[in-house]
């Protein structure tokens, strides 16, 4: 299985992924709260056959190994707590050769599909769309004329979409009121942000969310034009702090820069939060480095980030943090950096 964040995408110094999600239930199931396990085994027949075997791989979440969890973990399919993987007999995965677009069964609602891109790539929605319409020619969705697609969260009810961005801020989060500012404005599109780990181990790093809200009343049409409106927005204002920053105060950036590359490239233990925020340094400063001694591509700036963003939570917190774990961590950032060189 090949993996979908690998390649480079458009923006990707500031946009990480570009992600849509589309729910539907099935006509003559309860929502999933209520479903028992008698239902629940019905469901994840009736979905199975729907699943084009042709293109996807997968199937019931307790027949996935180990190993295949922390796989489907890294490739954004499953949450990186596991919390997805809770009564996995309950539960079924799909996803096709580089895991970019995946069907879940039993998570949120009956289905979910999910369209990933690694950059600014709105095109996910197209393609989890066409997936939706597949499903639903085949399987008897839970529709109404006044409400749209009914769901057991009323904030999917409607087109059950949602589109979201991740982003890395480097800049604007070092910037007096950048954060709170920005947040005002993400809010006059009627959308939202938040941090990628809320008050979690890596919450302090300068990784947001940036998704849609409004699921009722809109269209799918007004829902992507206001998030392109916005992360363009986002982009734009990211880019103008990191070239004040980065002008302003050159060469306390540069050193940082360098002191940030010499961290990723040769420790020898690591936490998560200081690599995150040793590659915002990177990210900030890396278009605006004109020494030619440093070689790092953006390709792996972004496979580095996203593979310590969804790094498989460890049982405990005392672990993840472990001596062990940092040695392990910084083993493989190493090992990717000098590829590069």
């Amino acid at each position: 299985m090949t993996e979908w964040y690998v390649k480079e995408g458009k923006d990707n110094d500031v946009v990480l992924s570009t992600k849509a999600c589309i729910v539907r239930n099935i006509k003559g199931y309860n929502f999933i709260p209520r479903l028992d396990d008698r239902e629940c085994q019905s469901l994840l027949e009736t979905v199975d056959k729907a699943i084009d075997k042709n293109r996807y791989s997968g199937g019931k979440a307790s027949e996935l190994d180990k190993d295949m969890i922390m796989r489907l973990t890294r490739l954004q399919i499953l949450g990186r707590e596991g919390n997805q993987m809770a009564d996995p007999e309950r539960k079924a995965f799909y996803y096709n050769e580089d895991a970019s677009l995946s069907v879940s069964v039993g998570t949120m609602e009956h289905l979910t599909v999910k369209a990933m891109a690694q950059g600014h790539d709105i095109s996910v929605y197209k393609r989890a769309e066409k997936e939706a319409l597949e499903l639903e020619s085949k399987l008897d969705v839970a529709f109404s004329e006044n409400y749209g697609f009914l769901t057991s969260n009323v904030k999917l009810a409607g087109t059950g979409l949602k589109i979201l961005y991740t982003v890395s801020l480097p800049a604007i989060s070092r910037m007096e009121g950048g954060i709170a500012a920005l947040t005002q404005r993400v809010s006059q599109y009627e959308w939202m942000i938040y941090p990628f780990d809320e008050g979690g181990e890596i919450a302090d790093s300068d990784v947001y969310i940036i998704a849609s809200v409004n699921t009722l009343g809109v269209t799918e049409d007004e829902v992507l034009k206001r998030g392109e409106m916005l992360i363009s927005d986002v982009i734009k204002a990211e880019r103008a702090c990191r070239e004040e920053i980065a002008t302003s105060k050159k060469e306390q950036s540069a050193d940082i820069y360098g002191r940030s590359y010499g961290t990723l490239r040769y420790a020898g233990m690591i936490s998560r939060i200081e690599a995150l925020q040793a590659l915002g340094w990177i990210r900030l400063y890396h278009d605006y480095d004109d020494s030619g001694e440093i070689k790092l591509s953006w390709n792996t700036i972004d496979k580095l980030t996203m593979d310590i963003l969804w790094e498989p939570a460890a049982p405990s917190k005392k672990i993840s943090q472990s001596t062990g774990s940092q040695k392990y961590r910084a083993n493989g950032i190493r090992k990717i950096m000098k590829g590069d060189e």
